[in-house]
C-alpha cells in the first residue's frame, strides 16, 4: 500500500494531520490515470552523481539555558556568520555533550544516504549501484566524519578538500519533541570550478545526475556545465527545489534548470513559488508549471503536500493536458512514534531514486519513497538501521 505526508516543523500540527487510512490510491478523471504503474522509458541506471551541499549535523539534547546562552529559540534557525566567533562557540559546546550525535546533513546529502542504504538491501550485490556525491568541505575533523558515514553506506565522495576552511555545520538541539537549530555555512559554499574540470571525467561517467536546488545561490554556473554533459549523452536529470525562498530568491536559474529536468521534486509550498499561482488546487498547479517549462518528453512532477500525501503527474505537450495525476496517503502513525520531523523529504525522494534506478514503475517509486520517509520520522535525524530494508524497519500497524 502506498502513503506519503510531508513533515511538519511543528509537531503539534500532527494532531491535525494524521487520520485513518481511507483508501489506497485516489485518481484524477483523467484519460490513463488507472495505468499507475506507468514507467520511464528506459533500462536500469547503475550510477547516479549528486552535486549538493554537506552539512554534518551535530545533534544533542539541550535545555532551556542553552537556548539563552546562544540566542536560540525552538523550532527555528539561527545562521551563524562566518567571523561570529561568539556564536560559533556553540559548537564547540555542542562537541562537549556526553550525548552528542553526528549525522551528516544537508538536503541531498539526506537523499544520497537514503538511497544508498535502500539499494543496498534491495539488491543482492552492494556495488552493483554506485551512488557518488559531488561537494566541497574543510579540512577539519568534521571532515572525517562525514566521508566515515558515506564510505560506510557505500557513497563515493566526490569532494574538494578546502584548507584554511570549515566543514559547513548545523548544531541541533533537542527537548523532548522541540529543536533549535544553528547552522554555519562554510566550505560547502566554495565548490570550484577548477575542481570540477579536474573530476569531470569521473563525474560524467554516472548514468544520471541529482541537482541540490541550493546549488544554484553559489555555483549556477556548476549546476548548468554538468547539465550540459548530462544532457548531451542524454543522461537523466532530477532536480530537487529544496526550498521555497530558494525557488523565490532565484526563480529564473531554477526555471532554467527545471526545462532540462527528467524529474522535478518538491513539496507544495516550492510548487506554489515556481507556479506563481496562489490557489493550492493540484491541478492547476501541476498545469502551470508544465506550461512554464519548455516541453520534455516523460518529463515527470513529484509533489507532497502534507495531509493530502504525495501527487505525481505527468503532462501531454501535445495535447495540453494532463495525463496523469495520482494521489497518495501517509501511513497512519500515532504521534508518540514521532521523533524528529526533519529529512523525511529527503528520504522520500532517496526512497523514490532507488526504485528509479531499478527500473520500477513511479507507483513503486512512491511507495518506497513514503516507507524512507516514514522509517526517517521515527528516528532522530536523518538516521536509519543500514542492514533492515524499509518494509522492516516501519513497524506500522495495519489494523
Amino acid at each position: 500500500m502506498t502513503y506519503f505526508f510531508q513533515p511538519f516543523t511543528n509537531p503539534d500540527l500532527f494532531k491535525n494531520y494524521i487520520r485513518k487510512r481511507t483508501e489506497d490510491i485516489r485518481t484524477k478523471d483523467l484519460s490513463l490515470t488507472h495505468n499507475f504503474e506507468w514507467k520511464l522509458e528506459r533500462r536500469e541506471i547503475f550510477s547516479i552523481v549528486a552535486l549538493a551541499e554537506p552539512i554534518l549535523d551535530i545533534i544533542s539534547d539541550i535545555d532551556e539555558s542553552i537556548l539563552k546562552e546562544y540566542d536560540l529559540k525552538w523550532g527555528s534557525t539561527v545562521l551563524i556568520n562566518e567571523k561570529d566567533d561568539k556564536t560559533e562557540k556553540i559548537f564547540e559546546h555542542f562537541d562537549k555533550m556526553p550525548n552528542v550525535e553526528y549525522v551528516p546533513g544537508g538536503s541531498a546529502q539526506n537523499s544520497v544516504r537514503v538511497l544508498k542504504s535502500c539499494l543496498n538491501n534491495e539488491s543482492y550485490d552492494k556495488n552493483k549501484f554506485k551512488v557518488s556525491m559531488v561537494g566541497s568541505i574543510g579540512d577539519d575533523p568534521y571532515k572525517d566524519k562525514i566521508i566515515k558515514s558515506l564510505k560506510e553506506l557505500g557513497v563515493n565522495p566526490i569532494f574538494e578538500v578546502l584548507k584554511n576552511d570549515k566543514t559547513s555545520r548545523c548544531a541541533v538541539g533537542i527537548y523532548k519533541k522541540e529543536k533549535a537549530f544553528a547552522t554555519q555555512l562554510m566550505a560547502s559554499k566554495r565548490l570550484s570550478e577548477e575542481f570540477i574540470n579536474q573530476h569531470i571525467q569521473d563525474i560524467t561517467s554516472h548514468q544520471a545526475l541529482l541537482i541540490e536546488g541550493y546549488m544554484v545561490s553559489n555555483k549556477f554556473d556548476i549546476c548548468k556545465k554538468l547539465m550540459e554533459y548530462f544532457l548531451k549523452d542524454k543522461k537523466p536529470i532530477i532536480l530537487s527545489l529544496c526550498a521555497p525562498f530558494i525557488v523565490k530568491i532565484h526563480y529564473d536559474k531554477i526555471v532554467e534548470l527545471a526545462n532540462d529536468a527528467d524529474i522535478i521534486a518538491g513539496n507544495l509550498e516550492e510548487a506554489l513559488e515556481f507556479s506563481g499561482n496562489k490557489s493550492k488546487d493540484i491541478d492547476t498547479i501541476f498545469q502551470i508549471i508544465y506550461e512554464k517549462l519548455k516541453p520534455k518528453e516523460n518529463r515527470l512532477l513529484v509533489i507532497t503536500d502534507g495531509e493530502n500525501g504525495a501527487y505525481w503527474g505527468k503532462y501531454n505537450y501535445e495535447e495540453k493536458r494532463l495525463e496523469h495525476m495520482i494521489q497518495y496517503f501517509a501511513y497512519d502513525i500515532k504521534e508518540d512514534e514521532i521523533k524528529d520531523l526533519n529529512g523525511a523529504g529527503d528520504a522520500f525522494l532517496g526512497g523514490f531514486l532507488c526504485k528509479y534506478m531499478q527500473g520500477y514503475s513511479v507507483h513503486d517509486c512512491c511507495k518506497m519513497g513514503i516507507e524512507a520517509a516514514t522509517v526517517i520520522l521515527k528516528n532522530v535525524g536523518c538516521t536509519f538501521d543500514k542492514e533492515k530494508k524499509l518494509s522492516e524497519q516501519l513497524n506500522i500497524d495495519e489494523s
